[in-house]
């Protein structure tokens, strides 16, 4: 397999039953199968309405949506899915699993931010929005929250971007990305300035001031944007459908005297294919794009929110570089697992001491002194055998083990709060940590054990596919 079909979902508002619709109906249309779906925040993964609480939305907005089906098993998600957070979110669960895993299954949350490998292919992503004045701030929030913290904890923190900073300074490459996909719910500052920033100051006026400003956008973003310099970004967050080419020269610097204004101009073997888009593809008018020795680029996405008549799904196939082939592993590049990268591990590992529950302020981590050795990534493949990780085959692979964790909507018990509204843990977290023998910092152990729930005993309303559209959220803290 030289390549993967992905489906790309901006904002996702809990409207996964139309998601995975469209998607069925597309490959039964187009005989393609789609290998991945990654959804670009807002997710919304309630798994019942005392996860409402947790969630920044205006009361007129709060809905259930369809997350729950899934989590229940009502349904299953007919396409392995990744999501990143956003800053409309079920804040509790999420929380709850800060270092990723199973949020249903075949649904996988990358956590705070993570890194994942498939089919070949390392994926990273960081969740939530930037905020200046909470991003050097222990994640001090907690459940319940208050109307303060209910909002700041989508605000993405500094020990959570430094860590994917360590994946450039353990397996630097140059010029070359450190990652092939990554994913996030707010844009790289200053990416605008690399596609069609006319057209998106057209569609979207009140983005003038910012863009002059250079104000748009994520800085912490950009920094990744140039340090991790991957292949594909994928982001959501502003509600509307931007691509940008951003090449990166000389290792450091950017040129943006041609921007790109169509994605699928940079080569000719990766297209995008609208969905519920009466919008065109773009043509490949300048055949494949060849970038030097001294320059790579990275093809951004931004998507629109999950509603009738707006780009918010797109299809992407992404060829598996030819030159990067001496370095992956070929028995996985048909593989249909995800797999832990053991590299992202062991940052996790060696940077435990960065995190902070305080609300207190902390200074920028210091890279300089984390050293991680062949030997520390070693030990930890060794701990998940110990553990029973994966298949007996490859110790790597990210294990089946999602459990319920609160009885799901429409279920017995599912309107009552549990332990008094305050974390709950989640065993996926426990695992986790023993493996890599960390302790409990943000999170806390897992203290409740979730019956089985038969069929049977679901509430009517489980059997209620009706999902609304009338979701519009106003863009807050942008």
């Amino acid at each position: 397999a030289n390549s993967i079909r992905v489906a790309v979902q901006g904002c996702s508002h809990g409207a996964l039953d139309r998601i995975y619709d469209t998607l069925m109906l597309y490959q039964q249309k187009s005989g393609n199968r789609i290998d991945l779906l990654l959804c670009c925040g807002d997710f919304q993964a309630l798994r019942n309405i005392t996860d409402l609480e947790t969630i920044s939305v205006p009361q007129k907005y709060r809905e259930m949506g369809s997350f729950y089906k899934y989590y229940a098993g009502l349904k299953t998600a007919p396409i392995l899915t990744i999501f990143v957070g956003g800053n409309h979110e079920a804040s509790s669960y999420l929380q709850e699993l800060y270092y990723g895993g199973w949020a249903a299954p075949n649904i996988y949350y990358l956590g705070a931010s993570g890194v994942v490998r498939y089919r070949g292919f390392r994926i990273a992503g960081i969740g939530g929005i930037y905020k200046d004045r909470d991003y050097n701030m222990g994640r001090f929030e907690k459940p319940p929250y208050d109307n303060s913290t209910l909002r700041s904890v989508y605000h993405v923190r500094n020990v959570e971007v430094a860590r994917l900073k360590m994946l450039e300074r353990i397996h630097s490459k140059g010029n070359q990305p450190i990652v092939d996909i990554m994913i996030s719910h707010d844009w790289p500052r200053g990416i605008e300035q690399h596609g069609d920033t006319a057209g998106l100051v057209r569609r979207k006026q009140f983005f003038k001031r910012e863009i002059s400003d250079n104000n748009l956008g994520s800085p912490s973003n950009e920094q990744l944007l140039v340090t991790l310099k991957p292949r594909w970004w994928f982001a959501a967050h502003l509600h509307v459908k931007f691509q940008a080419n951003y090449v990166h020269v000389n290792g450091t610097q950017h040129d943006s005297s041609s921007p790109g204004k169509c994605v699928d101009n940079a080569a000719n073997n990766t297209k995008f294919i609208s969905v519920e888009s009466s919008e065109k593809g773009c043509s490949s008018t300048s055949g494949q794009l060849q970038p030097d020795l001294t320059e790579q680029m990275t093809r951004f996405l931004s998507l629109d929110k999950c509603l009738p008549r707006r780009h918010h799904l797109q299809i992407v196939n992404v060829p598996l570089f030819e030159s990067d082939a001496p370095e992956r592993d070929r028995v996985v590049t048909t593989s249909p697992f995800l797999y832990y990268d053991l590299e992202w591990l062991a940052i996790l590992q060696k940077t435990h001491n960065w995190t902070k529950s305080s609300r207190a302020r902390f200074p920028e981590p210091n890279l300089e002194e984390v050293v991680i050795t062949k030997d520390d990534i070693d030990a930890i493949r060794v701990k998940l055998v110990q553990n029973g990780s994966g298949s007996d085959t490859d110790p790597t692979i990210i294990p089946s083990n999602f459990e319920m964790t609160l009885q799901p909507h429409g279920s017995f018990g599912s309107d009552q709060r549990v332990n008094q509204g305050q974390m709950i843990g989640n065993p996926q977290t426990d695992r986790l940590l023993n493996i890599l023998e960390m302790d409990h910092k943000i999170t806390v152990p897992y203290i409740y054990l979730v019956g089985a729930i038969g069929k049977d005993e679901q509430h009517s309303s489980l059997a209620n596919d009706n999902v609304t559209d009338d979701n519009e959220i106003d863009l807050d803290d942008v």
